[in-house]
């Protein structure tokens, strides 16, 4: 798995591709450690695009960085959802939580 940040346009983006399994969730969580580092715009974007799994590991991964921008004041939107994460996502409710679109 792949993990890049890009800050931009009042935002940061974290681009995922890959599989998010137990290693990758793992990489994954750095990188929210180090985007929770910085300065905080309103809105951090997950992009999503080339992910074509991920596991429970990377969901809560995914749940404690959404919980850590709250504290910081700042909002998760992931996007680019493949129709079978879109439909996860759903079912798991996060879409209540923050924003999710699919492709």
């Amino acid at each position: 798995m792949e993990v890049v940040i890009v800050r931009g346009d009042g935002k940061i983006t974290v681009t995922a591709t890959g599989m998010i399994d137990e290693e990758g969730a793992d990489r994954l969580k750095a990188t929210f450690d180090q985007v929770l580092g910085t300065t905080l715009p309103p809105v951090v974007v997950l992009d999503l695009r080339g992910t074509q799994h991920i596991g429970s590991s990377g969901i809560g991964k995914i749940l404690l960085f959404y919980k850590n921008l709250s504290i910081k004041n700042s909002r998760l939107e992931v996007i680019n959802l493949n129709h079978g994460l879109h439909e996860l996502f759903r079912e798991l409710k996060l879409d209540t939580l923050f924003t999710v679109s699919g492709i």
